[in-house]
């Protein structure tokens, strides 16, 4: 496991800005979310062999997986995230967090679990990079709107340059990775 140190940088900002159960909320989610990819890659046969924790996300590898074993792996951490929305009641914020943490991973974005899943179903390289670019394309324009349109300020179309630039292509890769 290596942890890096922009991830320690952003949970002090995160600590400065949020209040603190927010922040213990989000890191349950994050943790809920990959602990549910572990618990799939074991239900496969497979182990994680690396986990590195960024303030990009956290991103386990493993290796030798069939594209079957690869889309279960990808759909069990936002399926776990989801899942926590049902005991809402009882961990309101960390299920409020999942459930968007959950919601965001599935957009069909490479490095993300719906990018992942792109590759799973065999979309193909070009068929991913079609969907991704339409998807970026909207978030830009959602993000744009909802910036100069409904007057919110810069914030959600900086978020939405900001998952624009974050976006990978599909690589070729012989090793599953979820973020």
């Amino acid at each position: 496991m290596a942890v890096s140190g922009g991830i320690l940088i952003l949970l002090a900002l995160m600590i400065l800005i949020l209040p603190l159960q927010w922040v213990t909320a989000i890191v349950l989610a994050a943790a809920f979310h990959e602990w549910c990819h572990i618990l799939a890659l074991r239900f496969c046969g497979a182990h994680a062999s690396a986990l590195q924790i960024e303030a990009r996300g956290a991103r386990l590898r493993a290796e030798g997986l069939s594209r079957v074993q690869e889309l279960v792996c990808s759909l069990a951490g936002p399926l776990g995230g989801l899942f926590l929305l049902v005991f809402a009641r009882w961990i309101p914020r960390t299920a409020v967090c999942a459930g968007f943490q959950s919601l965001f991973n599935l957009l069909p974005v490479y490095p993300l679990d719906g990018g992942r899943l792109l590759r799973c179903i065999g979309l193909g390289d070009r068929g991913c990079i079609w969907v991704e670019n339409i998807c970026l394309a909207g978030i830009l324009l959602i993000g744009a709107w909802a910036s100069f349109r409904l007057h919110l300020g810069l914030f959600p179309f900086g978020i939405s340059l900001l998952v624009l630039f974050r976006a990978k292509r599909p690589c070729k890769a012989t090793f599953f990775s979820v973020q």
